[in-house]
């Protein structure tokens, strides 16, 4: 088996999907998939999406950082 069979054996045991005939359905099934997602993999899923979109955009700078302008908090 070359590589490439074996990229695809990985592949096929791991990927499942389907297909979507309908608007509903690919809405339908987006939302099954993320709602089945860990917040970990949530965080990541959107953090994938704002770096892709700054590359399409040109944008080609570091990514912006959270601010760590926060506020202290006391007893009253």
């Amino acid at each position: 088996m070359d590589e490439r069979e074996a990229r695809a054996a990985l592949r096929r045991k791991a990927w499942t999907g389907g297909v979507a005939r309908t608007a509903e359905e690919a809405e339908a099934y987006d939302l099954e998939f993320w709602m089945a997602a860990t917040p970990a993999e949530r965080i990541r899923g959107v953090t994938q999406l704002i770096e892709e979109m700054r590359r399409i955009g040109g944008d080609d700078g570091p990514a912006p950082r959270l601010q760590k302008s926060v506020g202290g908090v006391r007893k009253r």
